[in-house]
């Protein structure tokens, strides 16, 4: 993303929520965020982020006034409106609106009324923001716009059913504002009209996003109602693909070496193994699960790992696991620990 900053040269970069994957990030997170901001600083563009719903608003937003110094806006904690940033090009005045995330009950609480839907609770916080629609008008947004159908989600978001779809927003209400940037959505895509946009993650999380590339969105915006949308690649370090076929299949099409090799792979076998499926992570170092496919193309999660369970020992299974998750073998004084804790845990080995 900075690569892209550094080529586009944009007057400000916005980044519509999810900064991190929950509340209390890693430390590691924070510094690479932190990072990311300096450089981003340092090429002189301007930074807005708004919050979304993994995001701790009032941890986001320490020390925004400071940050706001150095060209990085934040409005994490949602105080009842949209947080509004004037700037002046050439073609005038553009207003940039910063709305974190909120809940219903939130609204609920500040305005007083019996707000029970999210399109209810977003009129009111619009109408609260004062957005003169004769303004060019960009919003940063985190929540669940519609226009008449669903947007495409993938496995990897929280997908909990609304009844009556009380989460739904629709994007008749965002008609005063010239562009609208959204998070909340992993697969980039438009909503109603071309410039109300989800960007999608920068990554791909889970099987149902290996074929979708990853981007950023280029946007110009010149005189009222005239706005140009273009999208910019991003190329991860490592890609993310389904393989499919019979563990001799998928073990032989593997990369013996290149770039390919550490890709994050999803795979799906056509027939249950007669033996274990240990030559996949052999063959995938990065292999994230591996299921069995039903005659539609569709995966059958866990129904391998449970066979594997039944099969192995906790030694066994423990030291898959590590395998997976940090693509070393346990040292033999790793093992010596696993055994020690399973004896003093009363454990059964088998």
């Amino acid at each position: 993303m900075a690569k892209a900053v550094e080529s586009e040269k944009p007057d400000a970069l916005l980044i519509a929520g999810d900064v991190y994957d929950r509340a209390v990030p890693s430390e590691e997170a924070v510094t690479m965020f932190g990072d990311f901001l300096t450089e981003i600083s340092g090429l002189g563009c301007e930074t807005y982020v708004i919050a979304g719903n993994h995001d701790s608003g009032a941890r986001l937003d320490y020390c925004d006034s400071l940050l706001g110094r150095s060209g990085v806006h934040i409005a994490g904690s949602f105080e009842g409106r949209a947080e509004r940033f004037e700037r002046t090009d050439a073609y005038g005045k553009v207003i940039i609106w910063l709305l974190p995330f909120f809940k219903v009950s939130e609204v609920r609480a500040m305005s007083g009324k019996p707000v029970s839907t999210y399109a209810e609770a977003m009129e009111w916080v619009l109408g609260e923001s004062r957005v003169d629609p004769e303004e060019r008008n960009i919003l940063v947004a985190h929540q669940f716009f519609t226009a008449g159908s669903a947007p495409v989600l993938s496995d990897s978001e929280d997908q909990r059913p609304e009844v009556g779809g009380i989460s739904d927003i629709p994007v008749g209400l965002l008609d005063a504002f010239d562009y609208v940037a959204l998070g909340h959505l992993h697969i980039p895509q438009h909503v109603g009209r071309e410039t109300i946009r989800y960007s999608g993650s920068p990554l791909k999380y889970s099987a149902s996003e290996a074929r979708t590339p990853k981007s950023v969105t280029s946007v110009e915006i010149r005189t009222k109602g005239e706005v140009s949308v273009d999208t910019v690649p991003l190329t991860p370090l490592r890609d993310m693909r389904v393989v499919q076929g019979t563990l001799d299949e998928i073990v032989a099409a593997a990369p013996r070496s290149g770039p390919e090799r550490l890709d994050y792979v999803f795979a799906r076998l056509t027939e249950r193994p007669a033996g274990g499926i240990d030559e996949i992570y052999r063959a995938y170092p990065n292999t994230m699960s591996v299921e069995i496919a039903t005659r539609d193309g569709a995966g059958v999660a866990g129904d391998i790992e449970a066979t594997v369970v039944e099969r192995e020992t906790t030694e066994e299974l423990f030291s898959r696991f590590y395998r997976e998750m940090t693509g070393e073998d346990l040292t033999e004084y790793q093992i010596g620990l696993l055994k020690d804790c399973l004896e003093l845990g009363g454990r059964d080995d088998e």
